[in-house]
């Protein structure tokens, strides 16, 4: 299949039209296909979209070792106060397992 220029040109061509008719206000010069940028243009996020970002810069700042926790932890081992809940080891082992199959 041969690609030409001139198909790429009305590929445009349509894509314009299209565009001018979804927004009749602008059919100037965007209309023939010379789009910049105006003062005017404005980007507005959802709520939920600016929550996200907060909290992925949150999470992006975040350090990933939490060494109080770590020292806290590393202090009850070597005392032999750390002791494993066996009935939460085996909860997490049984969600592991039936998360690999479903």
């Amino acid at each position: 299949m041969k690609i030409s220029d001139s198909n790429a040109n009305y590929g445009r061509q349509l894509y314009m039209r299209e565009v001018a008719e979804a927004n009749p206000a602008k059919q100037g010069s965007q209309a023939r296909g010379q789009e910049r940028a105006t003062a005017g243009d404005k980007v507005t996020l959802s709520r939920d979209s600016r929550d996200m970002q907060i909290a992925r810069d949150a999470m992006m700042n975040a350090p990933d070792i939490r060494t109080e926790k770590v020292e806290e932890l590393r202090n009850e081992v070597k005392a032999g106060r750390y002791a494993v809940p066996a009935d939460k080891v085996a909860d997490k082992i049984i969600a592991s397992a039936i998360n690999e199959y479903v």
